[in-house]
């Protein structure tokens, strides 16, 4: 009987827990993510965030057709992966400054072979977009973007 009443306790714990971290979701949930040890309230625009979920999203200059031609057009396919006919997706996270540049780029998941570097200098050349907005202001924003590579192209 005691080890199930302390089995009872642990359970309201990590139940209360969770009710405290969901809670504290709820005031930063769409304002930032990271940024500081105390709650902000969603209403303060922190210029050193990086948002997840803004007003208004970055843009491609062009929109996402543009993008598309931007990455056909400027795509190397690696000899490594062309010999060995890999295809697949790269996927790249980066934080698009407040001026639409790229920084902190890096692979998720790739397959390799070449694949991934020539993601990432995909990326890391890619023309400014335009920034992402929170309450009028431009913002830092996280961003992650899947790269196809296909040897049949």
């Amino acid at each position: 009987m005691k080890n199930f009443t302390q089995f009872l306790f642990l359970i309201a714990v990590l139940l209360i827990g969770a009710g405290r971290v969901q809670a504290q979701g709820i005031l930063t949930t769409g304002a930032h993510a990271g940024g500081g040890d105390a709650l902000a309230p969603a209403s303060i625009v922190s210029p050193d965030s990086i948002y997840v979920n803004t007003d208004s999203r970055p843009a491609f200059a062009g929109g996402d057709a543009a993008l598309t031609t931007y990455l056909t057009k400027n795509i190397r396919y690696p000899e490594a992966a062309m010999r060995q006919h890999v295809s697949g997706r790269v996927y790249v996270s980066f934080v698009l400054n407040r001026e639409g540049r790229v920084t902190d780029a890096h692979v998720v998941r790739g397959p390799g072979y070449g694949l991934n570097e020539e993601a990432l200098r995909l990326v890391w050349l890619m023309p400014n977009w335009a920034p992402a907005r929170q309450q009028g202001q431009a913002v830092r924003v996280a961003c992650t973007i899947p790269i196809n590579f296909d040897t049949q192209k």
